[in-house]
């Protein structure tokens, strides 16, 4: 009778899981309904993708990828993403769609990504399905100031994804390093900030294969000089001082951004519980080393200015592959000596599911039942276009604080508030450079809508 009682428990807590794993599917396809409908609107989503869409044009010889130092603008990327993105804007007839659409593609990349780290660190089919969820879920609900916005970092991380991914094929083979070592050098040539998932993999490679690391090591090294040197030769020294912008730091951003980590919390104590609990697996050992450069970086990165939700999307990579191990390593985890691997399993999923849902961010629901809200997009979209057009009439070099604005205006780049009020705070410029140009009659600053910012 109590193994009769026992099964049917079981069963009932098995059918439980699955739906909480259905409400979380549901979660992600409704979190994931607003940047997929934003990205075809005409609406800034964030003053970079204005500045993103003008060196992909350039890439496409449009203006120099990398300006002379005297100009009031600088790019501080490296070149590839404004190829690409160029490249396809050209294709389809708007680089910011195009950097739009590659960044919606990103996360399905990356959450690819996650699947595919669960079942090569042992964690079967249904437990990477979570971690890919839970992954394309947070992003979707919580940063949507990245997710299909015109900006490089999406891309540049999918493609580093994809190069740890081989990195841990590569582990499980024992064979293979050097592909995964050329993907990773490249996606940094993409954007140079995305360096968890490198130094992870190079870390436990110098741990567990030290020659292994030495040959690695030199054909990183190698192919960042080759790399360096082809840009020199195809933009000159001003590459170099682009690269080298100045930016201010200050440990106060670091301490402000610990409130960030609310929206991945229920995967960071999942991972904290298992990291520590099951920390003799080689699997979640190397799970907590990319977890914990994860958070190193994330509040070393926060330091800078100007450094947006964007330094934690590694995090919350390593921590999405970590709610999968979490929910794979139900069986052997103590807490499952008091209650079931179901019971575990479902309670997990119920968090998950309850954190997605607590967010005063409702853009999904309004979009389905709201009409007034289609009336505000309406409203935004004829805000970017009479701006544009305003600034499209003054005559001589113009600008705007909203720079899509300025982009599809037709005008010059010619200054980058940012990179100015760097320089600034360098001492590299005067306080009053730009209100100098206005002065001399050689800028006129048209004032932005305020509806044209999201």
């Amino acid at each position: 009778m109590n193994s009769t009682t026992n099964l049917a428990g079981e069963n009932f807590l098995t059918r439980r899981v699955y739906i909480m794993i259905g409400c979380l599917v549901v979660l992600t396809v409704l979190a994931a309904l607003w940047p997929i409908y934003r990205a075809f609107l005409d609406i800034e989503i964030d003053t970079n993708e204005g500045w993103n869409a003008y060196y992909a044009d350039a890439a496409m010889g449009r203006m120099p990828l990398y300006p002379a130092a005297h100009q009031l603008i600088a790019n501080n990327y490296p070149p590839l993403s404004f190829y690409i993105v160029g490249g396809l804007g050209r294709l389809i007839g708007d680089v910011v769609l195009a950097g739009r659409l590659l960044s919606l593609a990103a996360i399905l990349v990356i959450a690819w990504g996650v699947f595919r780290a669960i079942r090569l660190l042992g964690g079967d089919a249904t437990s990477a399905v979570i971690g890919a969820l839970f992954f394309g879920a947070t992003m979707c609900r919580f940063f949507t100031g990245y997710v299909g916005m015109d900006d490089p970092h999406l891309l540049a991380q999918a493609a580093m994804t994809v190069g740890f991914v081989a990195f841990l094929k590569a582990r499980a083979q024992d064979r293979g390093y050097a592909l995964p070592i050329l993907l990773m050098v490249a996606a940094g040539f993409i954007k140079h900030n995305i360096v968890v998932m490198p130094l992870t993999a190079m870390i436990w490679v110098g741990i567990n294969k030290p020659r292994q690391m030495v040959k690695s090591a030199i054909l990183a090294a190698f192919a960042i000089v080759l790399g360096f040197a082809l840009c020199y030769v195809a933009f000159g020294p001003d590459f170099f001082s682009n690269l080298r912008s100045p930016r201010a730091y200050s440990l106060k951003h670091a301490f402000g951004a610990i409130g960030h980590l609310q929206w991945i919390a229920v995967g960071l104590a999942a991972w904290v519980y298992v990291g520590i609990t099951r920390r003799t697996d080689p699997n979640i050992r190397l799970c907590n080393l990319l977890n914990i450069l994860g958070l190193v970086m994330f509040f070393v990165q926060k330091t800078g200015d100007g450094v947006a939700y964007n330094a934690q999307f590694e995090l919350v990579f390593g921590v999405s592959i970590a709610t999968g191990l979490a929910f794979a390593h139900a069986p052997v985890l103590p807490l499952a000596r008091r209650w079931s691997p179901e019971a575990l399993r479902f309670f997990l999923l119920l968090a998950i599911c309850l954190r997605l849902v607590a967010s005063s961010r409702i853009e999904p629901v309004r979009l389905l039942i709201d009409p007034s809200f289609h009336e505000e997009i309406a409203a935004r979209e004829a805000a970017m276009s009479t701006t544009a057009a305003r600034l499209k009439s003054v005559p001589g070099d113009a600008t705007c604080f909203c720079t899509l604005a300025s982009y599809r205006s037709g005008k010059t780049f010619i200054v980058d508030p940012f990179y100015v009020h760097q320089q600034v705070l360098a001492g590299l410029l005067p306080p009053d450079a730009i209100d100098k140009l206005v002065a001399a009659g050689k800028l006129t600053v048209v004032e932005a809508d305020p509806l044209l910012h999201w």
